[in-house]
């Protein structure tokens, strides 16, 4: 990581006070302080909507030398659709103030708000792949379809040893079988999968929706391939009992849950599907492109 202390840089501070977290907003004066006593030049927007923090970078961004977002995963995903559409795209600094925050655990960002704020003061510049879905939404770790809300029972229960439980098969049972599935082709190198699928997309991440975590240790953040995800339709009880068998051992071989590695893919389908890039609406689409930026931002983190 290359070092780039923003000592006496003009930083450009976007705030969403609506953040999971939005009670620690009362230690804005904290952030500034530590900014300021490390001669950093600071002007701060709060944001009022949707889109805002993507509009302000894209006006003010070529006036500042980092830009720091003060917020969600949301948040920061506006703010980096604004920076990739600079000239010049400036490092980021994030303080997360979200609910989940899987993209911060992702880079292991600190969760403390002042500690963030020093750690960007204090850091060096990281490297970090960007996504595009055609090439008109960028998203920092997932582009998806499907809803990862409807397997949260599905973790939540997954570290007390419930696997192969009765009961616990029942549940998983209904609520896999009440969720819709999608027919996906699936285009990348020189493969096709296809299917119904319950939940796919593609993940530049160690964790999704703050349920699924991937163990692993092949992921790189910056490595300029995607892990591409997909979870297949059950079709009867053995295949509720493997995807709930992967949803709590994550064991790559399944039949039930494909995990594949590319740089691009194209999705197709007979139907609008509607997708989210880093949780939020990204529209309904027949076709998606999804591309890997490799290293098109670059992040502020402690070493």
């Amino acid at each position: 990581m290359e070092k780039v202390c923003p000592i006496g840089k003009r930083i450009l501070l976007i705030i969403n006070p609506k953040a999971g977290r939005r009670k620690s907003l009362g230690t804005l004066s904290h952030i500034l302080d530590v900014f300021a006593q490390n001669s950093c030049r600071v002007v701060s927007f709060s944001t009022k909507g949707k889109n805002d923090a993507t509009e302000l970078v894209k006006k003010h961004g070529e006036d500042y030398d980092v830009v720091v977002c003060c917020g969600g995963d949301g948040t920061l995903n506006e703010v980096i659709n604004g920076v990739m559409r600079l000239k010049k795209p400036l490092p980021i600094g994030y303080i997360p103030m979200g609910t989940s925050n899987d993209f911060a655990t992702s880079l292991g960002l600190s969760i403390d708000i002042e500690q963030a704020a020093q750690d960007i003061v204090d850091g060096a510049l990281l490297p970090h792949d960007v996504g595009s879905l055609n090439d008109e939404y960028y998203f920092s770790y997932v582009a998806s379809f499907g809803s990862i809300s409807d397997v949260s029972f599905l973790t939540s229960q997954r570290m007390k040893n419930l696997v192969g439980h009765l009961a616990y098969k029942i549940e998983g049972l209904k609520v896999l079988f009440r969720m819709h599935a999608h027919h996906v082709k699936v285009s990348f190198d020189d493969r096709v999968i296809e299917g119904d699928f319950l939940l796919g997309g593609a993940a530049n991440s160690k964790s999704m929706g703050g349920l699924i975590q991937f163990k692993n240790k092949d992921i790189v953040l910056n490595d300029g391939i995607f892990e591409l995800m997909f979870f297949r339709k059950p079709t009867n009880a053995r295949d509720v009992g493997n995807i709930i068998k992967w949803l709590a051992t994550q064991n790559d071989d399944n039949p039930s849950v494909l995990i594949v590695k590319t740089a691009a893919a194209v999705f197709t389908s007979d139907t609008f599907i509607p997708w989210t890039v880093d949780g939020e609406f990204a529209g309904h689409h027949k076709v998606v492109h999804i591309k890997n930026n490799h290293n098109a931002v670059n992040f502020l983190r402690q070493k």
